[in-house]
């Protein structure tokens, strides 16, 4: 890979950070539509008070660094992890949720001037205790339910991974990384024992991860995660 000077040309742009992560997989089609299902019939909507449950989670993560200079970057797979709390409010479809777990972020960098073919493409991969804050909006119809969710995330530095010739380049870590995280989802309730959500989460870094040479670097992130929760 090749070197970044520190008078390199700076753009605000994020070459390779605003296309999509991954093209959108039917099963967003098929969440956004029950999400949708759920909103639209309210005469099949059971409107009772969502229980108090707790929780683990576990999913692929696939993230991508962006830069402020005009490097290239590509997806990484990564895994996620974790437990979380969701607590009932006041109003009626409305929940918080508390999450505690690890997620593997990671990226493919490579600068298109000096490699065109992508010949030495620089890995980094960066673990991160991470814990969410998010307020959840659902719709209960029969034995399903369809939600959105949104709210901060704050990323704890465990570990930096990377290529020799990058990890020069990311001169500066950061300790901790304040995100803002959003989604959506669908749930499956088993009587007033279990519930099941299928759930796809998109992250979106407000602060550095890393300063790299000119440049300040985050992360931008979509995990495809499965929850099983339990009423307390």
């Amino acid at each position: 890979m090749a070197s970044y000077p520190v008078g390199a040309k700076k753009s605000r742009r994020f070459r390779g950070g605003w296309a999509p992560i991954t093209p959108l997989p039917a099963v967003l089609l098929l969440l956004l539509l029950l999400l949708l299902l759920s909103l639209l019939l309210p005469g099949g909507s059971v409107r009772a008070q969502e229980q108090r449950t707790v929780g683990f989670h576990i999913g692929q993560l696939q993230s991508q660094q962006k830069w402020e200079y005009l490097l290239e970057t590509a997806t990484s797979n990564g895994l996620s992890f974790g437990v979380n709390v969701d607590v009932p409010t006041p109003a009626e479809f409305l929940s918080i949720r508390v999450g505690l777990g690890y997620a593997q972020r990671g990226s493919q960098v490579w600068d298109p001037s000096e490699d065109p073919e992508k010949e030495e493409i620089a890995q980094v991969r960066s673990h991160y205790l991470s814990s969410t804050f998010e307020g959840k909006l659902r719709a209960r119809f029969g034995p399903t339910a369809g939600y959105v969710f949104l709210g901060p995330a704050i990323d704890l530095l465990l570990e930096t991974q990377c290529s020799e010739d990058l990890c020069a380049v990311l001169v500066d870590e950061r300790p901790a990384v304040l995100s803002a995280v959003a989604g959506l989802g669908v749930s499956v309730y088993y009587q007033n024992r279990f519930r099941g959500d299928f759930e796809v989460r998109w992250t979106e870094s407000l602060s550095d991860a890393y300063r790299g040479l000119s440049s300040g670097v985050g992360y931008r992130s979509v995990e495809f995660l499965f929850r099983a929760s339990f009423p307390f």
